[in-house]
């Protein structure tokens, strides 16, 4: 595990000054290509709450908090905050901020970014984290009251992830398709979008309208480069300056490219299987703890981390462990690999002699590499797993449908030190509904009871609370921890930047070398 200094220290990159043919300095460059390998699919975080989209509403639309490289709440829109009461929160926003169109913010805005999560007309896949916000109201000039249902200790952390501000005007006239290339968005940050396209990617300018310090990048565009290999060719040639599209696994191929610097920084992300247990052989609690002990998940975690990572010891980011437990992670059930084990589990369910099963994976990426690991794996106890590629998009959107579930491998990269950000996502009930990310579909009213002790429980008790659901997660299988991974981003030695597990904000963190 890492310790919870390492995994909020930030790491400083310095690089020298590309030289030209010449050996003269090259000027420094104000615009910078970087390569997602997937499209994002909206720019509004209701609709778009993956990696790649996230990515860039991050640099386009201000959330109300930042964290800052300790994993604390900090100011963006709001300047200050005040708590009332346990369950109050009035925040004062900071004065004289615009957005990018030149109209100026309100506390209209802000409130109804927030209030929009709560409707579910609007189906926000980040509803599941304001499920304590019972009203969000502007009070007054510049200020915003936040009431709650109950004391949740990790509201600003949420706040801090998710709470993007847009326009009101704009969202109410688009609750479905905000964010979309047909609508796009409007919002406070460093940039404004220029371009968005599903096809030909997206362009982002410097926002001249922005409240903070301006950004050392001018423009930052985007592009979509699906093929491992032909992303690090691009990178080396100077086709893309930037990427975080590489993986643990493939950094080896990454380390010494001539003209790149590869950065590693703690991630704060679990990656596990997900196991749907509403109906077929999934259902039989047996059968989730015979995959459990038949899946070598130390290999795997190897095969996919190069090093750079661990296998995960529970249901919750690594960071989030050591910000929670240190070093002292309690003892909960496990199923170490053993196939003895798993028969013997099989043998004790409805299907002891072994059952077939279909499992959909992103054709690119890491999806398939894991589930050919697993389906090897379940093959020794006679899991016949037939494994069916799909394209990635098309992947995500059948995901998050919860359409045709069974196993699947997960990889959510989470943005906040509390674990009430991720344990809602995999066992709440709420989130077992299409857009939410409990994709295994378990929960139950005492698990929702729980969810809601943890949200209001401090110190020795929140701790206890944490501990209570993990132990009913790993008893009940629903889910299997598979690994930790570090961050990793590619940048050529044209640019500097400083990253940290806890910032979002890489593109402005990004400046030509040698200013």
């Amino acid at each position: 595990m890492k310790h919870a200094k390492a995994a909020t220290a930030a790491v400083v990159l310095a690089l020298t000054t590309a030289c030209s043919s010449t050996g003269a300095p090259a000027p420094a460059r104000d615009s910078l290509i970087w390569a997602t390998d997937s499209p994002p699919n909206s720019l509004d975080i209701a609709h778009g709450f993956n990696g790649s989209s996230t990515l860039i509403q991050s640099a386009v639309l201000d959330t109300m908090l930042a964290l800052d490289d300790r994993g604390a709440p900090a100011p963006r829109l709001a300047a200050e905050w005040t708590q009332p009461d346990p369950a109050t929160y009035l925040f004062t926003l900071r004065k004289g901020v615009r957005f990018s169109d030149g109209t100026p913010l309100t506390a209209e805005d802000a409130a109804f970014s927030l209030r929009r999560h709560l409707d579910p007309k609007v189906a926000s896949q980040a509803a599941g984290y304001f499920t304590t916000v019972e009203k969000v109201e502007a009070v007054g000039e510049g200020q915003v009251k936040v009431t709650l249902k109950r004391p949740n200790p990790a509201f600003l952390a949420m706040a801090a992830v998710a709470w993007q501000v847009t326009p009101r005007k704009l969202a109410e006239k688009h609750p479905q398709d905000l964010g979309s290339p047909e609508v796009g968005t409007t919002g406070t940050g460093p940039f404004k979008v220029a371009k968005f396209s599903l096809t030909s990617g997206v362009v982002l300018e410097r926002n001249p309208s922005y409240w903070g310090s301006k950004p050392a990048l001018r423009r930052v565009e985007f592009k979509t480069i699906a093929d491992p290999e032909t992303l690090r060719l691009a990178v080396r040639s100077g086709e893309v300056d930037a990427t975080n599209g590489l993986t643990a696994r493939d950094a080896r191929k990454w380390t010494g490219l001539p003209g790149v610097k590869t950065i590693f920084f703690p991630g704060n992300n679990i990656a596990y299987l997900s196991l749907a247990v509403e109906s077929g052989p999934l259902a039989d609690l047996h059968v989730r703890r015979a995959i459990a002990h038949a899946v070598n998940r130390r290999a795997v975690a190897d095969l996919m981390t190069s090093g750079h990572g661990a296998p995960a010891a529970a249901m919750l980011p690594s960071p989030q462990l050591a910000a929670l437990y240190g070093d002292n992670l309690p003892a909960l059930p496990g199923y170490p690999y053993d196939v003895a084990a798993a028969k013997a589990e099989l043998a004790k369910s409805a299907y002891p002699g072994g059952f077939e099963l279909t499992a959909r994976y992103a054709g690119s990426g890491d999806t398939g590499i894991v589930m050919q690991a697993v389906a090897a794996d379940l093959a020794k106890i006679g899991i016949k797993l037939t494994l069916e590629p799909n394209p990635a998009d098309q992947y995500r959107a059948r995901m998050m449908e919860h359409e045709r579930l069974t196993i699947h491998f997960v990889n959510l990269l989470y943005g906040s030190p509390d674990p009430l950000e991720v344990l809602p996502d995999m066992v709440s009930r709420a989130a077992a509904e299409p857009q939410g990310f409990n994709f295994a579909g378990y929960g139950s009213a005492a698990t929702d009871k729980r969810l809601d002790a943890l949200a209001s429980a401090t110190g020795q008790a929140r701790t206890a609370e944490v501990t209570a659901l993990l132990s009913e997660i790993a008893e009940q299988v629903p889910y299997i921890p598979l690994f930790y991974t570090d961050n990793v981003i590619a940048l050529s030695e044209k640019f500097t930047g400083a990253f940290s597990t806890w910032s979002d904000a890489y593109f402005t963190a990004i400046r030509p070398a040698g200013r």
